[in-house]
This record gives C-alpha cells, structure tokens and sequence, in this order.
C-alpha cells in the first residue's frame, strides 16, 4: 500500500510539475507578444516538395486556403453538408500539378485578387473522382410510381462548411472533351459562390430572387422542370433560390451567351420566357463580380 501511495505522488509531482512548465512557456510567449501557429488539423503542409507543392504552398500564403491531395474520406465528409451525400475517390498524385493548374486558371484568375482572400474557403480537396448520392421518388412520365437511390461520379465539384472539393486530379482531366470541361469550369465556380452564398459573403441578386419559384407550395411539377425556369432537374420539395442560382451560374460561367441561349432560352424550352429573364439577372451579377467571364 505504500509502494502505491508513493508511486501517486510521484506521478502527481511529475503532472504539476509539467504543468508549471507549460504554465511557464506560455507566460514567457505571452510576454514575448508570441502568438500560437494557426491551427491545420494535424495535416502536413504542405504535402510534399514537388513543384507543385510550392505553388500550394505561394496560394496558400496569398489567400490562408490549404489545397490538399493527401486526405481520407472521413476528413472529406466530416465538413461536407450536413447530409453527408457527397463521396469522394482520393486524388491521383500523378495529375495533381494539372489539376492545380487548372484551378488557377478557370477559377482563382477570375476574381479581383483582394476580394479571393475573403471568397476563399479554410480548404480545397482535390480528389481523383467525386460522387453525387441522387434520390428520386415521384412519378415518371408514364405516370409510374419510381423510387430510385445512386452515387453519380464524375461530378467535377462541390462545396462544403468551409471548403470545396475539385474532382479532376486523375488522367481524366487530359481525356475530357472540350464542352466537357468548360462544364468543369462552370462547376467549380459555382460551388465556390454556393460557398460564400451560404457563409454570407454573397447574396442572390433580388432580380433573380423574384423570377424563381423554390417558395411555391406545390407537391411535384406539372409538366417539365423547365416551365418553370429551372435549366436541371431540382427536386420541387427541397430546392432553394441559391441551388437555383448556382446552376444558373455554372452555364453562364461555361459557355458563351450565345451557346447559353441556343441552348436554354429557345422557345421551345424557355416556354414562359422566365430562364431568360433570370440568365440576365445572372449575367449582370457575374460581370460585377468577376475580373472576366
């Protein structure tokens, strides 16, 4: 008993005595005016020493946003929407160079330099592939009752709390038509506008906001999507003006007016001249926000 009662006290003086240390560093930092290193969630950064690497590491230094290849699934999804329906496959080192490449080029190049800094998420995940969980209950069009539930890849990117995902680090970034990728590129902006959408640091345009229909009660559509507006499929329950919006600012961010309106506000498709009025809405916003289309 005595053994024991000695061997807590001494490991009782060794707990205060690191204790009075740490009390004691923390005084000397204190006086010193030294401030703690910002938090990076136990990742190396940068993740290597490529050249590419050094790019990472000059943006980080620039906008405080980590770009990161090397990270797991649980990482990802623990800040990835609060319905966790996004997956990802992990970035294919061998493409990482051109898929940073691109991010500058169709993404962080297109926005005033001093506003990127406040745009700009903790993260970015670069991922070989991304997932999208899809669910479907309603009516087909021959009026069948249909239940379906899928992971669609090769969604090129999403947003999160506080960080995007791009999903082009693998050789499909070298293989991918032309249209293919200027879709890429209307993507990956459109997640980072979600992103500052839904932190706060932008707003839908209210000449958007009153041509758009998510606040109308109704169960399912009567006729297609598009008489109402929406340029893709949103689910009439669910979908809200900044889903809405961003889809909107994907396309007109990836093609030009002209390939926009061939293509959406055609009569045949624009039936109620709405996606037209909305595209302009859109369009002024984007040229008050960015550099360049």
């Amino acid at each position: 008993m005595k053994q024991i009662v000695q061997r807590s006290l001494r490991l009782l003086s060794s707990g205060l005595l690191c204790c009075g240390v740490a009390a004691a560093l923390c005084t000397a930092c204190s006086d010193d005016g030294i401030t703690p290193s910002p938090d990076n969630h136990l990742i190396e950064f940068p993740q290597g020493t490529n050249a590419y690497d050094q790019t990472i590491k000059g943006i980080y230094d620039q906008y405080g946003t980590q770009i990161l290849y090397r990270y797991n699934d649980a990482m990802f999804r623990w800040q990835i929407t609060d319905l966790l329906t996004y997956y990802t496959k992990p970035a294919d080192e061998g493409y990482v160079a051109q898929a940073v490449d691109f991010l500058q080029d169709n993404c962080l190049s297109l926005y005033p330099k001093d506003s990127l800094r406040h745009y700009l998420p903790y993260r970015i995940y670069l991922a070989a592939d991304l997932g999208r969980l899809f669910e479907y209950s309603g009516q087909d069009a021959a009026g069948n009752s249909v239940n379906t539930r899928d992971t669609l890849w090769h969604t090129a990117a999403t947003n999160g709390y506080d960080n995007l995902c791009f999903a082009l680090a693998s050789p499909r970034i070298a293989t991918l038509s032309a249209d293919s990728l200027k879709l890429a590129k209307g993507e990956l902006n459109a997640a980072l506008i979600s992103y500052c959408i839904g932190r706060g640091i932008m707003a839908v345009p209210a000449a958007f906001s009153k041509e758009e229909v998510s606040g109308v009660a109704w169960n399912n559509y009567i006729g297609s999507y598009n008489t109402y507006g929406l340029i893709e499929y949103l689910n009439p329950k669910t979908f809200t003006a900044a889903q809405d919006f961003a889809i909107f600012v994907k396309y007109l961010i990836a093609y030009t007016d002209d390939e926009f309106n061939a293509r959406f506000t055609v009569k045949s498709f624009d039936t109620s001249g709405r996606i037209a009025r909305k595209a302009k809405a859109v369009r002024e916003w984007l040229n008050a926000t960015l550099n360049e289309k």
